[in-house]
């Protein structure tokens, strides 16, 4: 099933498909706290990133980082290449043959959002690392 739903954004509304009642990531309400809707394609140096996620106490999304998006860029990532990779993760998910399969990537998902969120927190404050 194919629905659209409004979503805002800067200097307007967009149309965001909803794949089978699943809301897109443009639809949910933490993807439109960023503040300058360019910072999404912003590219930060992978390793620089890690270390910061590191050093704060975020393993979790610091693992995430350090593979999210690399086939598009290994040696950086973005909050878009991250936002890509989750959508990844769900059609994984919808093609997974055992339950485990589904845990593992239900797992990853979360902390990719996590980091997400994350580097959207940091980015609306200044402080996403260059």
């Amino acid at each position: 099933m194919m629905r659209a739903m409004e979503s805002p954004t800067q200097g307007g509304r967009e149309l965001v498909a909803n794949v089978g009642g699943a809301p897109r990531w443009e639809a949910q309400p933490w993807r439109l706290q960023l503040q300058d809707a360019r910072a999404r394609e912003h590219r930060v140096a992978r390793s620089v990133l890690v270390a910061a996620l590191l050093a704060e106490g975020f393993t979790a999304e610091a693992e995430v980082a350090g593979f999210a998006g690399a086939l598009e860029d290994r040696a950086s990532l973005s909050i878009g290449q991250v936002l890509r990779f989750v959508d990844g993760l769900r059609v994984r998910m919808a093609l997974a043959c055992t339950d485990d399969e589904v845990l593992q990537l239900a797992y990853l998902r979360r902390n990719a959002e996590e980091l997400a969120e994350r580097m959207i927190d940091w980015a609306n404050a200044g402080r996403l690392p260059a």
